[in-house]
């Protein structure tokens, strides 16, 4: 049998370590297992491009946001894959916008973070002679509207700004030629109701006047934009779309003249430096249609007879955009069943079968108490995860 496990991170474990959790008894048992790690855009999707296409990891020193102006600089690497034109350069934003920054993290992020360590990360992708920048941003505590990436652009070009107005056009100019694609982990617009800003008061730490103090400032910010004309873009021809990402992105919407903050896909993702960089003539793209591109995903699952994959919380919301979603419709366009796990599940049969999804895991199930060993829950990340491959071989091998 010709099995394809491409899943999200679970938990603790990475995209990788999940993978080959799943995959060690089918190659016990002598099955064909190709091992295709997934992301959302979030941490990880640049070792989930470089596990399936190569190229060369360069370190990037950078300052993470939150950190004092003269702290110590953290390597993040920037994968380059050598190619047509420079080829293209993948990035992560995560680790530069508080990844595991700790249970005081996000109170103290939105407090004093910014973003303008993505401008750092962009800067490092262009040196590479790239023609093409993919970067991706998720959900996170960080929220200036992307003021931190558009001043620190303006400063490291050398270019003249009022602090109100920053110098777009000038900034447009210098990205002349090179294709950003964000690769966005959050659907989540940047203002409004449903926005990054309001989702703020979601995370630990954070108190609803906080957050609405932070929308608040972005959006004086955002409209001062507006009102200077500095918001303003021209509308340009839809760029070549990434091979394959048509099929798995039917919603991509071509370049307008003007972004729209508190209705836009994506803006919020990276607190704000989406919206930023969209100004710029990036495009906002979801994360796992990106990475699934990437990686070839819709041609790997073309011969497989199964397709199992997973993420950290199987809800509704996994259900539309994810890296389950992404890997069921690309499996569903061929026929293929797929099976998905998740350390929570909380969905139904249904939400499922609507993405190509036909059955369900949890990681660890509800825990049995026994007089000889502890509950299953007990169990360690990968232990736990080996025993569920095991137990779904034995279900869907033939």
């Amino acid at each position: 049998m010709h099995v394809v496990i491409s899943p999200d991170r679970i938990g603790p474990l990475a995209a990788a370590d999940v993978a080959r959790a799943l995959a060690q008894s089918w190659r016990e048992h002598g099955h064909r297992v190709v091992e295709r790690p997934m992301s959302d855009g979030g941490a990880g999707m640049v070792e989930a491009i470089r596990a399936a296409r190569g190229g060369d990891l360069l370190p990037v020193p950078v300052s993470p946001a939150g950190s004092a102006p003269d702290g110590e600089l953290v390597p993040v690497e920037l994968l380059h894959v050598r190619g047509r034109g420079g080829g293209t350069a993948y990035v992560d934003g995560a680790f530069v916008l508080g990844a595991g920054a700790g249970a005081d993290g996000p109170g103290r992020l939105l407090r004093t973070g910014t973003t303008a360590p993505v401008a750092d990360l962009l800067l490092a992708a262009l040196a590479t002679g790239a023609s093409r920048v993919v970067l991706g941003l998720g959900q996170v505590a960080v929220h200036d509207g992307g003021r931190g990436l558009l001043e620190r652009l303006t400063q490291r070009w050398g270019l003249a700004a009022d602090v109100s107005s920053p110098p777009l056009a000038a900034l447009r100019d210098r990205l002349a030629g090179v294709q950003v694609d964000l690769a966005s982990a959050t659907d989540l617009p940047l203002l409004g109701l449903t926005g990054a800003g309001a989702a703020l008061a979601h995370l630990p730490g954070i108190t609803p006047a906080a957050a609405q103090d932070a929308e608040r400032t972005v959006g004086e910010y955002c409209a001062a934009l507006v009102r200077s004309g500095a918001a303003d873009t021209t509308p340009s021809a839809e760029p070549d779309r990434t091979p394959g990402l048509g099929v798995l992105t039917p919603q991509y919407r071509a370049p307008r003249a003007e972004i729209r903050p508190s209705r836009d896909y994506g803006t919020g993702a990276g607190g704000g430096a989406a919206y930023a960089l969209a100004l710029l003539g990036a495009r906002i793209l979801p994360g796992a249609d990106v990475v699934a591109a990437e990686i070839g995903l819709t041609d790997i699952v073309a011969t497989a007879d199964l397709v199992v994959t997973g993420t950290t919380t199987l809800d509704g919301s996994a259900m539309h955009e994810s890296v389950v979603a992404t890997v069921g419709r690309a499996a569903m366009a061929v026929g293929l069943p797929v099976v998905a796990l998740g350390a929570q599940v909380q969905t139904s049969r249904r939400d499922g079968a609507r993405i190509g999804v036909s059955a369900t895991y949890p990681v660890v199930d509800a825990p049995i108490a026994s007089p000889h060993r502890g509950p299953a829950s007990e169990a360690d990340p990968w232990t736990a995860m080996v025993r569920r491959g095991e137990r779904i071989r034995r279900t869907w091998a033939q």
